[in-house]
């Protein structure tokens, strides 16, 4: 289901404090699974995030989902975000869609934990997997797909260095059955 043996570690500059990108088990996914019963991370992330706890596999398909044209149907690799190693996640992060022939994936992030959310986890989460996946996997491109609406996580990525590609007009399905629009955006190994 998911690669295992990844740890990778991080320092919250502002704290000081080290968290953990990690491999998930299924309890851990769980504990995701209850923290995403939140409607407002519909509008943010565009699809249904209340799962049954036990549909564990359903809710790494979902985090799975590629919307970049050189996606290709592959293992994704996701970890958890955690804030003690002994913890449980307060989020993930998501390597989706690589293409080993173009050297290519997606990249997809959320924290689910409502009282972690806007103190720099996931942009400093983001990073660190952007170096894992640009230096280990040796991928070249990173895509991301973001919903026009949220421009906190447009302008996070483009802290990142994420350039936009294009504006897909209508051409995501919120649960709803609404289409909305989903930017693509880019960021290149300098490598």
């Amino acid at each position: 289901m998911i690669e295992n043996n990844i740890h990778l570690e991080q320092e919250h500059p502002a704290t000081g404090l080290k968290f953990f990108l990690a491999s998930m088990e299924e309890k851990h996914i769980k504990h995701l699974i209850a923290l995403a019963k939140d409607s407002s991370l519909i509008d943010l992330l565009g699809w249904n995030t209340f799962f049954e706890a036990g549909e564990t596999e359903q809710f790494i398909q979902a985090i799975s989902s590629c919307a970049f044209p050189y996606s290709r149907n592959s293992q994704p690799v996701a970890l958890g975000i955690y804030l003690a190693p002994e913890s449980f996640p307060i989020g993930y992060v998501v390597l989706k869609g690589l293409n080993r022939d173009l050297f290519t994936a997606e990249i997809g992030i959320a924290i689910l934990d409502k009282k972690h959310r806007s103190k720099g986890y996931g942009r400093l989460a983001l990073q660190r997997f952007i170096d894992y996946a640009f230096n280990e996997l040796k991928i070249q491109t990173i895509g991301a797909v973001i919903l026009c609406s949220n421009k906190k996580s447009i302008t996070m990525f483009k802290k990142l260095n994420f350039l936009p590609n294009q504006i897909m007009h209508q051409s995501w399905a919120m649960p709803n059955g609404e289409l909305v629009d989903i930017l693509l955006m880019e960021l290149k190994s300098t490598m």
